[in-house]
């Protein structure tokens, strides 16, 4: 990382809150384009955390070369782990096929939502309902129907 440029993960220093990009710079012809941009989930991690991530990643998942490598326990390990998953919000196994334009993962949708089918196909098209979360919102849709009917 270049001298003149700051880490995005840095927090604003009169709140504390999160600082998000408004210019992109290109450095090969100096184009800036100027807009509201979001941050993916892993903006919200720690350097240490994404350190974390780097490990498992090199590691290849492997939990006890983790431990060689950070020089810590396997309950630490877990523990790190545990408390990444629960901050990119992947309590649920709804993340899985999400395409990365997407967002963040999204809390998952509860029995009996009021979504109309054509709002969950919506979310289904746009990758933000994954298929099996579409599939059974509009299977109550239609078992709702039929109970009306009676």
């Amino acid at each position: 990382m270049s001298a003149n440029r700051i880490d995005a993960n840095v927090r604003c220093p009169s709140c504390g809150g999160q600082l998000y990009p408004r210019v992109l710079v290109c450095d090969a012809c100096g184009l800036k384009v100027e807009a509201d941009f979001i941050l993916n989930e892993f903006g919200s991690l720690t350097p240490d955390e994404l350190h974390f991530l780097r490990v498992f990643i090199y590691c290849e998942g492997r939990i006890r070369d983790m431990e060689t490598v950070l020089g810590v326990s396997y309950p630490t390990v877990k523990g790190n782990m545990a408390a990444i998953k629960a901050k990119l919000n992947l309590k649920s196994p709804g993340f899985v096929g999400r395409k990365v334009q997407d967002g963040p993962p999204h809390e998952e949708p509860e029995a009996g939502a009021a979504m109309g089918a054509e709002e969950i196909l919506d979310g289904l098209d746009a990758g933000k309902i994954p298929y099996k979360d579409a599939v059974r919102l509009l299977k109550e849709i239609r078992k709702g129907a039929k109970s009306d009917e009676r």
